[in-house]
């Protein structure tokens, strides 16, 4: 097993609140984890690749701020070669007849989370949550979404980010170099992309409902 295997998702999603989030207690939340798993997890990366991943300071009369270090930095960029950012998209959210998020283009999201029924939300989706295909197939999963490819973008590393086009949106997408060549993913292709809905989570924003 390689080093970089052992950055799993949920470290690098919390590697890349920090980048742009300082408060750690504010990117754990966002997470949707506290704030001591979220010390663990950097604890965890320091131990296994020798020093520190990010440092905090505290703020005085201020806020803390938790910034990155060169190696947290290294370790975000490493598996894409530039961070995989989330993918996140705003809709409306609908109760009935089974909870969903619609966008303004008529496409929409089976999602496993519960909102104010008909108020804008933003969702979160994980390039590595999502599962593409050539062919549409009978799985498990509730959302299939025909989608075109736009771009991709290998690493030595034996990962690649692609981009596809869903309705009017670019989606993120996490995989193997060896699955863009066995499917031969390329520019202007279609392909069918697979997600769960409990895979898609609710952002969270001033004033929305935890429930």
């Amino acid at each position: 097993m390689t080093a970089e295997r052992w950055v799993t998702p949920l470290d690098r999603r919390l590697l890349d609140r920090l980048s742009t989030e300082p408060n750690l207690v504010r990117a754990a939340r966002e997470l949707g984890i506290g704030r001591d798993r979220a010390v663990y997890r950097l604890v965890r990366l320091r131990r296994l690749y020798g020093g520190p991943v990010a440092r905090s300071r505290k703020g005085g009369t201020t806020a803390g701020r938790t910034e990155l270090t060169p190696l947290g930095r290294q370790l975000l960029y490493r598996s894409f070669g530039s961070p995989a950012r989330t993918n996140r998209w705003r809709g409306t959210y609908q109760r009935l007849p089974g909870p969903r998020v619609v966008f303004t283009e008529g496409t929409e999201l089976e999602v496993a989370f519960r909102h104010r029924d008909g108020q804008a939300v933003t969702v979160e989706v994980d390039p590595e949550a999502i599962v593409v295909g050539r062919r549409r197939a009978e799985l498990s999963t509730r959302n299939v979404l025909p989608a075109t490819v736009i771009a991709v973008r290998g690493s030595r590393g034996g990962t690649a980010e692609l981009t596809a086009h869903w309705g009017d949106r670019p989606v993120r997408v996490a995989l193997t170099a060896g699955s863009v060549d066995r499917l031969g993913l390329r520019p202007g292709r279609r392909a069918y992309l697979f997600l769960k809905a409990v895979a898609v989570r609710r952002s969270p924003t001033p004033g929305s409902p935890r429930r």
